[in-house]
């Protein structure tokens, strides 16, 4: 699970937003290795270390079960794409690069002259978006 959770979060993320979705996950398994510890000794403390292992044994039964049901995420890949000038003053154009075939999302931040973009590489690629933009 070590390795497949951060790459589940970084493809489920919205467009726009995996850096804050990398950055909460960060922080909660930081906040879960102190908190696993701290209850790992006060079981060990109070009723032994039989009572730690079960408890380890009972996690990972837990995270199997829900390992085994996660199901795989699309395959898409994440874009950024930078805007000219006259595209900014669109205010559809996120709609219109939604609305591409091959697009699973898309965001505009106009702050940083920026499109986030979401999209299947089977059915697109930057060079169509960047064509599509540039027709804005």
């Amino acid at each position: 699970m070590e390795a497949l959770l951060p790459s589940l979060i970084s493809k489920e993320a919205p467009a726009g937003y995996k850096g804050t979705a990398m950055g909460v996950y960060s922080t909660t398994q930081f906040i879960g290795v102190a908190i696993g510890g701290g209850m790992g000794g006060a079981l060990f403390q109070f009723h032994g270390a039989a009572w730690v292992f079960a408890a380890g044994a009972l996690l990972c039964a837990l995270w199997l079960i829900i390992g085994v049901s996660i199901k795989e995420p699309p395959y898409l890949s994440s874009l950024r794409i930078a805007l000219p000038d006259d595209a900014l003053d669109d205010s559809a154009l996120a709609q219109k690069i939604r609305i591409h075939p091959g697009v699973a999302e898309a965001i505009v931040v106009p702050e940083e002259r920026s499109a986030y973009v979401k999209i299947d590489r089977q059915k697109t690629n930057r060079q169509q978006l960047e064509a599509l933009i540039g027709q804005a």
